[in-house]
């Protein structure tokens, strides 16, 4: 059950690095932005959210590494 907590927590990390990619197709489509002028502009007022999303993505990982995997690796 702990392992499903820690798979959504890493989903979630994701989502700060997706939204740009979808908000910029979509600001494509509607006005004349390119999608590297949309995430330079995201990219500068947003970015403590890639911050929050990879310490979700970093703890995570911690969390989802098998211990004993680290044990049977150590000399």
């Amino acid at each position: 059950m702990k392992r499903n907590i820690w798979k959504c927590v890493l989903a979630a990390g994701t989502i700060p690095f997706l939204i740009p990619i979808v908000l910029g197709v979509i600001r494509m489509q509607i006005e004349s932005w390119t999608l590297g002028d949309w995430l330079i502009l995201y990219s500068f007022v947003y970015w403590p959210t890639y911050l929050i999303g990879l310490v979700l993505i970093l703890v995570a990982v911690y969390k989802l590494v098998d211990p004993k995997q680290k044990e049977e690796g150590e000399c």
